[in-house]
């Protein structure tokens, strides 16, 4: 039953799997949205490693890593790996990554970032088995490393921020053949969330994210947090495609977050596969956060 499914289900596994899918995607909003660069602090590390449905070999594994700091003169600069693999793929975005704050007034910032790098794409179907001895013409081995760009932005204003942005805005082809439609497609992200303080020790923070691919179904997560003194945090969300995750992260001090998310299915049919997937995620801020700015005119006047 699993592989008939797995059968059904790979050319769509192909197609989502081209922008890495995290659940714990504010751990590592950089891999995503180069605007983010310097807007969380001055040094901040983020890694984080999902396993999509662990039951079952070759399944999809997903690595991020970012890195961003926060310079003089409201630039943030950064750099962004995502690692995909799945089954006899297995492609790496490398891009360094550009932000500038615009101030624009004591509680509110507009974060612009571009981003410039390009994807490595490998396809191995050796391991895929035919009902023939003949060799099929479009099982071939592709490798092939495509430049590309995106952009970013992301507003700030008290306790809520807005996010929206193109990690790749080329559509390009991963072989010349004109048999294989294979292509790193456009992705448009759209992402927002705030925070309430119920009282001095709980804060609730709702979010929300909207993915759209060339060519695919349209996908939101909607989640929401339940945090403690700011440093424990709990929380559950629901995916497009019948995912339902639970979450949690601590603060260790003021430096260090680690996060775990487990997924499972919602659909009683899909839920007995037992395709769960399993994320960690941790974050290192080695410097001090962002800090507010004055408008440029009190800086001048100083």
């Amino acid at each position: 039953m699993i592989l008939r499914l797995l059968f059904f289900l790979f050319p769509l596994m192909v197609l989502c799997q081209q922008d890495g899918y995290l659940s714990l995607y504010t751990f590592n909003m950089n891999l995503i949205n180069p605007a983010y660069a310097g807007s969380e602090g001055s040094h901040v590390f983020s890694m984080t490693s999902r396993n999509q449905w662990n039951t079952i070999d070759d399944s999809p594994k997903t690595t991020g890593f970012s890195y961003s700091m926060a310079t003089s003169k409201n630039v943030g600069l950064g750099v962004s790996i995502i690692s995909d693999k799945i089954f006899i793929e297995n492609q790496t975005m490398l891009t360094i990554d550009f932000s500038y704050k615009l101030t624009l007034s004591n509680e509110s910032m507009l974060f612009m970032g571009i981003k410039g790098g390009g994807n490595s794409y490998g396809a191995d179907p050796t391991p895929l088995e035919g009902y023939t001895n003949i060799p099929d013409p479009a099982q071939k081995t592709l490798s092939r490393f495509n430049p590309n760009m995106g952009v970013g932005f992301l507003f700030k204003i008290n306790q809520i921020w807005l996010s929206g942005s193109m990690p790749r805005l080329f559509n390009s082809k991963r072989d010349e053949d004109i048999q294989i439609q294979s292509r790193d497609r456009i992705h448009i992200y759209f992402a927002g969330g705030t925070q309430f303080n119920i009282n001095e020790d709980f804060a609730i923070k709702p979010n929300i994210i909207y993915r759209k691919g060339k060519g695919l179904p349209n996908s939101i997560d909607f989640g929401s947090w339940v945090s403690y003194l700011n440093k424990f945090d709990v929380g559950i969300s629901i995916k497009s495609g019948s995912v339902f995750s639970f979450l949690t992260s601590v603060n260790l001090g003021e430096k260090i977050s680690i996060g775990y998310a487990y997924d499972t299915f919602r659909d009683e049919t899909l839920s007995r596969l037992n395709l769960n997937g399993h994320e960690l995620a941790i974050r290192f801020n080695l410097g001090e956060a962002p800090q507010k700015t004055e408008p440029e005119e009190s800086v001048e006047e100083e």
